[in-house]
């Protein structure tokens, strides 16, 4: 008997994988052709792993509707998290379907028993695999996308890759992450171009209001517009395609950090207009750890310089060969993506965008029941914010209250531009409730 490798599957592993793809198939049936077209795909390239999970955590959920909260709190018991702990804090880190620790873990192991260049080839082709269906879930090309580690690595490969000279001009949004703010200032006090920053209304009255605060502050020289999708400050959505679009009018670049939006926004990249798009797999996606994408558009390919040029790399006319060969990585963390993105489209993007906006719409209702005391910082209107929701209590220090709710109550919030509560699709309606009971007697104590 010849050799058996650490990667090769036994009957067993492949009899459970079919079981647990099975209970997803009503779902699958339910589905628009194309798109159940493309998750049939998936699940298909699925079986072609190096190793599978051992075993289903949990009975995948019939879909019956958005509003059935039985759905939801079936689709909650996916995730690891135990029943004492609330995980409020998307926006920052969110636990990932058991499924993609599982497929991770298997990677690692099956890896740890062979370190060959031999097997490790098998790591390349997965991630071919990744990033093929990454671009179909953004609508992005091939050629376009790539796999960072993080947002802040991709944010910093277009500041430092673009070529700006002394005149040119920046515009940025002033609650822009540290690296896509700081990064640009830093970058420009090293080659001479300016960085304008622009302010949006707290609470909007209208889109053509936020995309007036970037179009006014356009001169001559104004070479590019980069903005988050959505503010992890204060939770303001910005119309991206609108902004885009005016960009585009007028033959400027522009950069949306979507380290808030992918995972929690229905995408398409090439139907918002953006010139490049950045995004971590850890936060909304529910992805693996250690991951982010990067997309810069065909047509500014080669307005990009690569940062890092590790081993392996080559003069490409990809994004992901070109700009994202950083020597070793975690290979089995970027190869377990496919779990990830087959979990988005079980559910339904559109499913998982509305059920967000419902977290948060309901979140801001009870807040202002039952602390009407307490003040907002993120736009109340559905249209101007996404799934982050920030607050102040009178009286009370943000850090004070952030670990309050942790060590006195469970729940995982953070002290970001205020009190910052960001639900997701593990979280329901009692998970909201019981959230905001304990805000209340925080506030009232």
């Amino acid at each position: 008997m010849g050799r058996v490798f650490p990667y090769m599957e036994d009957i067993k592993s492949l009899t459970t994988r079919f079981v647990i793809l099975c209970l997803q198939t009503q779902t699958i049936m339910n589905m628009k052709p194309q798109r159940r077209k493309f998750l049939e795909q998936l699940l298909t390239a699925s079986f072609t792993g190096l190793t599978l999970p051992a075993i289903a955590k949990q009975t995948f959920p019939t879909w019956t509707g958005e509003n059935d909260e039985t759905y939801w709190e079936g689709i909650k018991k996916q995730f690891a998290p135990t029943d004492n702990l609330v995980m409020m804090n998307a926006a920052n880190l969110c636990p990932s379907p058991a499924l993609v620790n599982e497929r991770v873990i298997e990677f690692t192991k099956a890896m740890g028993k062979d370190v060959s260049f031999q097997y490790r080839i098998k790591f390349a082709e997965f991630r071919k695999k990744s990033i093929e269906l990454l671009t179909q879930f953004v609508g992005a090309d091939k050629s376009e996308i790539g796999i960072t580690r993080n947002t802040s690595e991709s944010n910093c490969t277009i500041v430092h890759g673009l070529d700006l000279k002394p005149g040119d001009e920046v515009i940025v949004w002033e609650q822009n992450h540290p690296s896509n703010r700081e990064a640009w200032m830093s970058q420009a006090k090293r080659t001479g171009f300016s960085v304008i920053k622009v302010s949006v209304p707290a609470q909007p009255a209208s889109i053509k209001e936020l995309v007036d605060a970037f179009s006014k502050a356009i001169t001559p020289n104004t070479r590019l517009i980069s903005f988050s999708h959505i503010s992890n400050l204060s939770g303001i959505a910005l119309p991206a395609t609108e902004i885009c679009q005016m960009a585009n009018a007028k033959g400027i670049m522009t950069f949306v950090d979507g380290a808030q939006s992918l995972g929690a926004v229905n995408l398409n990249l090439h139907t918002m207009g953006c010139t490049f798009y950045t995004a971590s797999t850890h936060k909304w996606l529910l992805g693996p750890f250690e991951n982010g994408i990067i997309y810069v558009n065909n047509d500014f390919f080669n307005r990009i310089w690569p940062n890092i040029i590790g081993a392996g790399w080559k003069e490409s006319t990809t994004v992901d060969e070109n700009l994202c060969v950083l020597g070793q990585r975690n290979e089995p963390s970027p190869a377990a993506l496919p779990e990830t993105i087959n979990f988005h489209l079980t559910i339904g993007p559109q499913n998982i965008q509305k059920r967000i906006v419902q977290l948060n719409t309901y979140l801001k209702k009870r807040i202002h029941e039952i602390i009407p005391q307490a003040t907002f910082v993120t736009p109340l209107a559905p249209e101007f914010s996404a799934g982050i929701v920030v607050i102040n209590l009178p009286n009370k220090e943000i850090h004070e209250v952030a670990d309050k709710l942790y060590h006195s109550y469970g729940i995982a919030a953070a002290p970001a531009g205020g009190i910052r509560l960001s639900p997701h699709i593990y979280n329901t309606m009692k998970d909201i409730d019981y959230t905001v009971k304990c805000l209340a007697t925080i506030a009232n104590s």
